[in-house]
């Protein structure tokens, strides 16, 4: 059992240098972090929130699909990560749904997630602090040389060698002065920004069973309310969870909501009010419509923050397109692969070449240096980040990311000059299968 000692050496004061910090601690900034540490670098992870897990944590029993590669091991920080999740039995975890959008996955109960990755961190020696947002960066001329961190604590600084950017709205890219795009490019329209719900007092047997076998007759129970005034989202999914009677439920968000810009504070406070709407809504609507196995269901919670799908998209070395994810083209520079299917939810949902390659080029600003921009504000079009946009995806790149840091960090170099096959190498050292 840790000990306060054991927590608090593992949490820096002002100050304090590295050589790699991550920002953000969602799935890519959990890959980048461990990947880090794992080849020799001296790591800090800072997240701006309460805890680490991103959208996995604040989506209870989101599924975090692509942690595995057709029911077996992916290799690297994903292996790592799933055994520590699975440490903790049945209470932590339920397998998820296999189709080619959700597929290779867990369900994971956010409590035990939370835990889990606090454990994957500090048996890797990762250093870490929550409640740390990141609010500007330190430059050597065009070298991001660290960050700045303002909390409750007032300013704080933190030099590092090499910054990886997984804060999956490319905070710190977009303060270094990188340059960013954001949205669908013919008119900038975002991914629904969701907040997911869990219902108690299911009949969860019962009601699977319904959504199985009678999927459209669900669908005309919810156009019915919404005719009839009911706040319901443009689509719902429902996920199994290790607590007996309950029901997850992600969705589509708000219909005729709106496109929500999730880099504004005003635009995320629209998200939040209408979506705790819907959650009150749909029990309702269960209820009243006498939806089988959910005729007596309760609200039980909401998420802890609405769930981001798109913001800001770095414009780096090499810009990923939906064309390369279809066409699935070999690029020299590999450094991470992405499964599964094209989904911008119901903007355009379509197949692509599952397990193309990721070049090391989208990690990289154009006119930066000493900085790595990994996970969803990686380099891509629209489609492009939304082809294989899965948590483990995003954990893989984050993982090409952090090994790139550590490797650039020992040898003195920028990340724009590093040899890509000694990154390569020391993936596939790891397990990983590119």
């Amino acid at each position: 059992m840790p000990t306060r000692a054991d927590i608090e050496h593992l949490i820096p004061g002002e100050g304090r240098a590295f050589d790699v910090i991550v920002v953000g601690g969602g799935p890519a900034g959990i890959g980048a972090a461990v990947a880090a540490a794992r080849n020799g670098a001296s790591t800090l992870l800072l997240e701006g929130r309460s805890f680490f897990g991103g959208v996995a944590a604040v989506a209870p029993w989101m599924p975090m699909n692509r942690l595995m590669l057709n029911g077996g091991n992916r290799g690297g920080v994903h292996d790592l990560f799933v055994a520590q999740v699975k440490a903790h039995g049945g209470d932590a975890y339920v397998a998820g749904k296999r189709n080619s959008i959700d597929g290779d996955g867990l369900d994971i109960h956010p409590e035990y997630l939370k835990l889990a990755i606090f454990e994957l961190l500090e048996r890797n020696g990762v250093h870490y602090r929550l409640h740390s947002p990141v609010t500007d960066v330190l430059m050597d001329g065009q070298r991001v040389a660290g960050v700045v961190v303002t909390g409750k604590g007032g300013r704080q600084e933190f030099p590092a060698r090499v910054v990886v950017d997984a804060s999956g709205d490319g905070d710190v890219a977009h303060l270094a002065g990188a340059e960013m795009v954001e949205g669908r490019e013919e008119d900038g329209i975002h991914m629904p920004v969701s907040l997911v719900f869990v219902l108690a007092n299911a009949d969860t047997e019962r009601f699977f069973a319904y959504l199985s076998e009678q999927p459209q007759a669900l669908r005309q129970l919810i156009e019915a309310g919404k005719q009839e005034g009911y706040a319901v989202a443009a689509w719902y999914s429902f996920n199994r969870t290790t607590v007996p009677g309950t029901v997850g439920v992600n969705n589509g968000a708000m219909v005729d909501m709106g496109s929500i810009d999730a880099a504004q504070a005003g635009d995320l406070t629209v998200a939040e009010r209408l979506g705790l709407q819907v959650a009150v809504d749909t029990v309702r609507l269960a209820r009243d419509k006498r939806i089988p196995g959910l005729e007596d269901c309760r609200l039980m919670f909401t998420g802890a923050t609405v769930g981001v799908r798109d913001t800001r998209r770095l414009v780096g070395e090499y810009v990923l397109t939906v064309e390369d994810a279809r066409s699935g083209p070999e690029f020299d520079d590999v450094v991470a692969r992405k499964y599964g299917a094209i989904d911008a939810n119901q903007l355009f949902i379509g197949e692509m070449h599952s397990g193309f390659g990721y070049p090391y080029r989208c990690l990289l600003p154009k006119e930066i240096d000493n900085l790595l921009v990994a996970g969803r504000c990686g380099s891509a079009t629209f489609l492009g980040h939304a082809a294989g946009k899965s948590m483990g995806n995003m954990m893989e790149l984050g993982q090409a990311a952090g090994v790139a840091a550590a490797l650039c960090s020992a040898q003195g170099v920028t990340p724009r000059a590093i040899d890509v096959r000694q990154v390569q190498a020391a993936l596939q050292a790891m397990g990983v299968h590119l």
